[in-house]
């Protein structure tokens, strides 16, 4: 019991990096609404059409099921290729897992100055014409950031950020809760 108090013989060889734990949440309230409607759908449809027309009850079910799965698919989405987890050392996004260690500590400072999308658009639409010309030449010539986890792009209703590995390589992560995941991987990289 004496390393629960952070006095046993692994708590002095830990790093205070492997200390730090981070789970972000993802809304369900989306998924809850659809599905419980359309349940509720299926029950009526049950009081109604069972016993005599259970094969019209079974053909609204699957469609009913197949429903749920296109209203649900980016939420289904976020939940495989974007859930965050920080925990011993390691950032894990959807599949893929990182060490911490690996983040390059002057990226993570620039993070945190990255406009977020709202404030990017609306930086966008203050410029004129021309400027957006050249902004539009040179990112051309830039390579674009590798979602980390996975995916086409970052879903709708998230954020972004992009951070470097020390080897250079540009890593976007989409996130819903960009201070707390900054704030936890600067604490992750003893920053």
């Amino acid at each position: 019991m004496a390393g629960a108090e952070g006095s046993g013989a692994g708590a002095s060889t830990a790093s205070y990096g492997r200390a730090v734990e981070y789970r972000e949440r993802l809304p369900r309230r989306w998924t809850v609404i659809t599905v419980t409607v359309l349940a509720a759908w299926v029950a009526y449809q049950g009081s109604v059409l069972l016993p005599e027309d259970s094969t019209v009850w079974f053909v609204m079910l699957g469609f009913s099921a197949f429903l749920a799965l296109v209203f649900n698919a980016v939420p289904i989405s976020k939940r495989v290729y974007h859930r965050i987890r920080l925990e011993d050392g390691q950032l894990r996004v959807g599949r893929e897992t990182i060490a911490v260690d690996s983040l390059a500590a002057d990226s993570l400072r620039e993070a945190r100055d990255q406009p977020t999308d709202a404030e990017f658009v609306a930086s966008l639409a203050s410029r004129s014409p021309e400027e957006l010309a050249e902004l539009r030449r040179t990112s051309g010539a830039t390579p674009s950031p590798r979602l980390m986890g996975g995916g086409w792009s970052v879903p709708m209703g998230m954020d972004q950020i992009v951070v470097e590995t020390v080897r250079g390589e540009a890593l976007q992560i989409a996130t819903h809760d960009r201070p707390a995941l900054l704030d936890a991987l600067t604490r992750a990289r003893h920053i």
